[in-house]
């Protein structure tokens, strides 16, 4: 092993992001990214970020604030797999919670009864 890690990207003010990794099970599985940062003392601090909100944000290159999630619009966010700049779509928390709920419990997506 030479000791690089194979996910790293090195930017120009010596920050390193590391990722995208599958999250955990307490963030649902959602892809995340992790930025380490050199501090005054010469340390490094770490921060995970949800790597939908960070692909937004690096192509718009716009800090949304921290009450405004970045929806995939298909729902495949989970999977990682549709992270395409027309299928993210910002929204404030609320609005996206209460999206969500509605995928959960079929409310949008009933069907007309016969």
């Amino acid at each position: 092993m030479t000791g690089k890690h194979p996910k790293v990207k090195v930017m120009p003010n010596g920050d390193k992001e590391y990722g995208p990794y599958k999250g955990s099970k307490d963030n649902g599985g959602r892809p995340v990214t992790v930025t380490t940062k050199k501090t005054a003392g010469g340390k490094r601090t770490a921060t995970t970020e949800n790597s939908a909100r960070k692909l937004y944000e690096d192509k718009t290159g716009k800090k949304l604030p921290k009450n405004v999630d970045v929806d995939h619009k298909d729902n495949k966010g989970r999977a990682g797999t549709n992270d395409k700049m027309s299928n993210l779509d910002p929204m404030t928390h609320g609005a996206n919670v209460a999206k969500e709920n509605k995928v959960r419990t079929g409310t949008k997506h009933k069907k007309a009864k016969k």
